[in-house]
Parts: structure tokens; C-alpha cells; sequence
């Protein structure tokens, strides 16, 4: 594998280049100072890639901290999401009502965060028009099942680029991934080092770890790396985001990979989208 940094880039099937890991900007905090003071320490240890949402309340702050920073807008990666005001006749003034939240003019990556029934289709023409017109650099999906893509690639003429979906060792969405890359579109994983610590005493992550001088979430999140899934943990301690990033300097051996992915057992945490079409 190339050696890899912390500022490494993935190209994405539009040629448009994305931070191999980014930071979540959900539930991070729930008054608009305490979430600026969070994004601009993220900032201070080097992550760029940000992924908010409509429903996350944080678009605000996320253009406040890259505003304070002084650092070049071009330098970020802003991901955001439309969720449930996604229909289709509504999908353009969402998306123009999260640039003036984030006082930007543009955004790198618009996403569909849940494939609403009877109307993602045509939410996904909308940002067809929008990519056009240069103020997305990207659009892309999130939560999208295998018949959700398969729904959605005969109806459209942009691919998504990317995929967000549940990730993590216990649950390895095998078939999903393997369909999105043979269509180009890369894999991004929410809630990768699960929620609430539940992998914290893991007797293989710790064994893992233990080799290599990490901790279970630095395995976790370069695991997520070797698979070619971008992580996008979230942490509201800058000591914490420190160490999350601190994921370059080690590389699992394929005998390490094999151990952790063993875990699966198809274990969806998140809210499942199965039978929504």
C-alpha cells in the first residue's frame, strides 16, 4: 500500500478529490458556540473533510469555524446533507437555504441523506441540475441500499460519488460495497468506530491493537482505510480527534484485517432503510 498522510486524497469517479477520513459534524453540541469551538479545534489538528446535515443543526457553525480559521475556503471539503425536505420541488431552495446557513457559495459534496419512497428519484434529478450549474462539486447519496441504487442508476445521468452508509466490523454491508465500487461510487462510513463504546473491550481489537501500539478506534479507523472506506468519526474532545487522526504511521497485515473482519455478523445499529423503494 502507498504511504499515506493524514492529508492524503481519494479521486473520486468525477475527478473530484476527497480527505481519505473527515469529521462529523452530528450531535456534537447543542448550542451554536460550544459546535464552533469544537469544528475550529478539529481544524487546528489538520481535518478538513466535514460532513453536517440539515438535521444535524450545525451547517451554521460549520461556515463560522472555516470563516474563523483563516484558512483558504478551497482548502476544505463541506459535505452536507438534504433530508426530509428532499422533495423534489423543494430539493433547490433546501439546498440554497444550507449555503446561506454556511455563507458559502458553493459546496463540495450535496447529498440525499435517506431515499425518501416515491420521491429520491426525482430529488436526484434536482441536484443533477445543481451539479451542473457548478455549486455542487459533487452529489452523492447516504443510506441507499442495494435496490435503492439500482433504482436510481437507470433514471439518472450522474452517478453518485459517493455512498455514506453504516460501517464498522460487526456490520461490513459486504454485497453494498462490492456493487457501489463496480459502479465508481466510493464508500463512506458513519458511526465507524460504533456508538457509546461498544467495541472498546473487544478482545480482537484490543489484540490488535496491542501489536501495533493503538488504540481499538486507531484500528478501527485504519481498517476502515484498508478496506477503501473513508471514515467519518466525530469526537467533541481535541485530544480525542488527535488520536483519531494519529492513523498513519501503522498499516495492518492482512492476517490483522482477516482477525477484525471476522466480527461481522451483518449487525445494523442504525436506522434500516430495507424496505423503503
Amino acid at each position: 500500500m502507498e504511504k499515506l498522510t493524514f492529508q492524503s486524497t481519494k479521486r473520486l469517479n468525477n475527478k473530484v478529490r476527497i480527505p481519505l477520513m473527515g469529521f462529523g459534524v452530528a450531535e456534537i453540541a447543542e448550542d451554536l458556540k460550544t459546535q464552533v469551538r469544537i469544528l475550529r479545534e478539529a481544524i487546528e489538528v489538520g481535518y478538513r473533510l466535514f460532513d453536517t446535515a440539515q438535521i444535524y443543526r450545525s451547517e451554521r457553525a460549520v461556515g463560522i469555524a472555516i470563516k474563523e480559521s483563516g484558512i483558504p475556503r478551497e482548502e476544505f471539503f463541506i459535505s452536507s446533507k438534504i433530508f426530509d425536505e428532499q422533495k423534489y420541488d423543494r430539493t433547490t431552495e433546501s439546498f440554497e437555504e444550507s449555503l446561506r446557513k454556511m455563507g458559502i457559495d458553493y459546496i463540495d459534496r450535496f447529498v440525499l441523506h435517506w431515499p425518501l419512497p416515491g420521491h429520491y428519484i426525482q430529488s436526484w434529478k434536482e441536484l443533477e441540475k445543481i451539479h451542473r450549474s457548478g455549486r455542487a462539486r459533487c452529489i452523492s447519496v447516504s443510506n441507499f441500499e442495494i435496490w435503492h441504487m439500482r433504482n436510481l442508476l437507470p433514471n439518472c445521468e450522474i452517478i453518485p460519488a459517493t455512498n455514506q452508509i453504516e460501517f464498522n466490523p460487526t456490520y461490513m454491508a459486504n454485497e453494498q460495497r462490492e456493487f457501489c465500487e463496480n459502479w465508481g461510487v466510493a464508500m463512506e462510513a458513519y458511526t465507524p468506530i460504533g456508538r457509546y463504546g461498544r467495541f472498546a473491550d473487544n478482545e480482537i481489537l484490543n489484540r490488535v491493537g496491542e501489536r501495533h501500539g493503538k488504540s481499538v478506534y486507531q484500528v478501527l479507523l485504519r481498517w476502515d482505510i484498508q478496506h477503501n472506506v473513508i471514515p467519518v468519526p466525530r469526537s467533541s474532545n481535541q485530544k480525542h480527534m488527535a488520536q483519531n487522526a494519529d492513523i498513519f504511521d501503522f498499516e495492518l497485515t492482512s492476517e490483522d484485517m482477516a482477525e477484525i473482519d471476522s466480527m461481522n455478523i451483518d449487525d445494523r445499529r442504525n436506522a434500516n432503510p430495507y424496505n423503503q423503494l
